[in-house]
């Protein structure tokens, strides 16, 4: 009982980011991609930005798996080979980056990253040519910004949104991809000696957050106004990027 009213004590005290969370995890659920897009950049208001990306990492791995229970006949499995191919050459580059840079530089690279990929996505309409080479490249470059800001997502989705794989697919091989991602990232730190029991307690703590935004959002999937969401987050996106960086 006594640790029943504690968790309770401590999940009033997280009511902030576990707002961040929920917004976050019901976005992904009617996209396929935009959890740690969305969430890295508001936590940070409330988390050292390390630990905000080792958090990224066990939100979204969770958040994934389940996700990838309920989808995982619509996933393009052979593209995930390829992405997989390139994300572990990624990985091993991302961490240097993420041991040598200080909390407030990741912060920086994450916010420009946010910025850089909306700006492309909304000026950019360069249609890929889906191809294995390009695939692995992906892989690669998302391996990199996975393991430095906890975001594979940009990457793939100025590649795939733009190729001829169909909107149910791309969003089924997204959720598939990041949780092989997040997975290797968390391996990556652990086996390199990060300390990760900081993140851990404090994702027992958002887990109501995470698993009320993934429920949410596959109930309401085909009923939202998706464009009507979409400029709406990015609106908050902007904001908070130039706000994350001008706070510096």
């Amino acid at each position: 009982m006594l640790n029943f009213e504690m968790y309770a004590s401590g999940l009033m005290s997280h009511a902030g980011p576990i707002f961040c969370v929920f917004l976050a995890a019901f976005l992904q659920s009617i996209t396929g991609f935009g959890l740690v897009m969305v969430a890295a950049p508001l936590l940070m208001f409330f988390y050292e930005p390390k630990l905000t990306i080792i958090i990224m990492f066990f939100l979204a791995g969770c958040g994934n798996s389940v996700q990838l229970l309920l989808l995982w006949k619509q996933v393009h499995w052979q593209r995930i080979a390829e992405l997989a191919c390139g994300a572990l050459a990624g990985i091993p580059l991302g961490l240097v980056i993420f041991r040598q840079l200080p909390g407030t530089g990741l912060k920086v690279v994450v916010s420009i990253a946010i910025l850089f990929t909306l700006v492309t996505m909304e000026l950019g309409r360069k249609r890929f040519e889906e191809t294995r080479k390009n695939t692995i490249l992906t892989g690669v470059l998302a391996g990199i910004m996975a393991m430095t800001t906890g975001m594979a997502g940009p990457p793939l989705v100025l590649y795939f949104a733009y190729t001829s794989m169909p909107q149910n697919v791309f969003r089924a091989t997204c959720i598939a991809y990041f949780f092989f991602s997040n997975t290797c990232s968390l391996a990556a730190l652990w086996i390199t000696g990060v300390p990760l029991g900081e993140a851990t307690g404090e994702f027992v703590y958002l887990l109501p957050g995470l698993a009320c935004g993934i429920a949410l959002g596959y109930w309401a999937f085909p009923h939202m106004p998706k464009q009507l969401i979409r400029k709406i987050i990015i609106i908050l996106l902007y904001g908070t990027c130039i706000y994350n960086i001008k706070a510096l």
